[in-house]
């Protein structure tokens, strides 16, 4: 469909740092870019605003929305119990070739020799093997519009550094480990212990971003 064309396109600019925050976005570009008319431009764009990444301004225009620190937490508070659920919900359905590919991809993830985004991507992997084991196809849906988010307002770089790996790879493991036994409710503590420390880093960047700005002010 055209609006899922505009809305990809557009959703990906922003992640990929192409359309800076605050920067006005250009639908005239949009529709000449992706030959389609102004109406599913629109939709995309209105979608996306729900979703956080843009402030639609009548009359004046729209524009890449700046990360808030308190807009950054509430999202991820709800991502956290997203997974949570869903991974309380996986210990029932995970199959033996599932745990097996969910540990050899833990096992390269031990590897401190990997970048950043080479840890991010198999990360990744190790989390939607769970998550789709849930097969809480509402959630995983939601959930898939809070990691597109996390990966807008979260930086690799300082969320996959080799300090902070080791503390997440142990949190990783104990949650493989808990599945693995099919404790549920343990499974389902971890994964929310896991994500809320992702949640508080990601929130203390903006915290200290916002900080700045009120010095500047």
């Amino acid at each position: 469909m055209k609006i899922d064309q505009a809305y990809r396109y557009i959703k990906m600019q922003i992640i990929d740092g192409i359309w800076e925050p605050e920067s006005a976005i250009n639908v005239n570009e949009i529709t000449a870019h992706l030959n389609i008319s102004r109406t599913p431009v629109h939709k995309a764009l209105a979608k996306l605003e729900q979703e956080g990444f843009l402030s639609i301004i009548p009359q004046v225009g729209v524009y890449v929305k700046r990360p808030e620190q308190s807009d950054v937490l509430e999202r991820l508070l709800v991502c956290a119990n997203l997974d949570a659920l869903m991974t309380e919900r996986a210990a029932f359905n995970l199959n033996e070739e599932e745990l097996t590919y969910m540990k050899e991809t833990l096992t390269m993830m031990d590897n401190l020799d990997l970048s950043e985004d080479e840890y991010s991507a198999l990360n990744i992997e190790f989390h939607r093997t769970i998550y789709e084991a849930s097969k809480l196809t509402y959630a995983l849906s939601l959930a898939k519009q809070l990691w597109d988010y996390l990966n807008y307002v979260g930086n690799p770089v300082v969320l996959f550094s080799k300090d902070r790996r080791k503390q997440s790879q142990a949190e990783h493991w104990l949650i493989y480990y808990s599945l693995k036994e099919k404790d549920a409710k343990l499974a389902k503590k971890l994964m929310e212990k896991h994500l809320l420390r992702v949640a508080q880093a990601v929130s203390l960047k903006y915290q200290d971003i916002d900080t700045n700005q009120h010095m500047f002010n």
